[in-house]
């Protein structure tokens, strides 16, 4: 058993129609992010790294973090990205009392 460490969790975003699929063509993309945080025995304690992708929906092309366009990153950011997503579902009870009383 781990008593610390970090862990992955892939947040799914929406579906864009902005670029064209370098390999088959397709203009259909599922955007996502990869949330990268710490944990100490299985509890999520802050969040070390954020990526953004996107996936082609015909072929499976995956597109990570640099290779994304920066106006489409930004974009897929904001939307996947937002305060419920960036907060560890567990991170102590002092941090979520205080996003509950906001």
């Amino acid at each position: 058993m781990s008593i610390y460490g970090t862990k992955g969790k892939l947040i799914k975003g929406k579906i864009l129609e902005d670029l064209e699929c370098r390999h088959c063509g397709n203009r259909l993309h599922r955007s996502f992010g990869i949330l990268r945080y710490f944990h100490i025995c299985s509890i999520p304690v802050f969040a070390i790294s954020k990526k953004v992708g996107l996936e082609c929906s015909n072929c499976r092309w995956t597109l990570l973090d640099g290779q994304v366009p920066e106006k489409v990153r930004t974009e897929i950011d904001n939307s996947v990205f937002h305060r419920k997503n960036r907060v560890p579902a567990v991170a102590g009870l002092v941090g979520r009392k205080a996003v509950l009383e906001q």
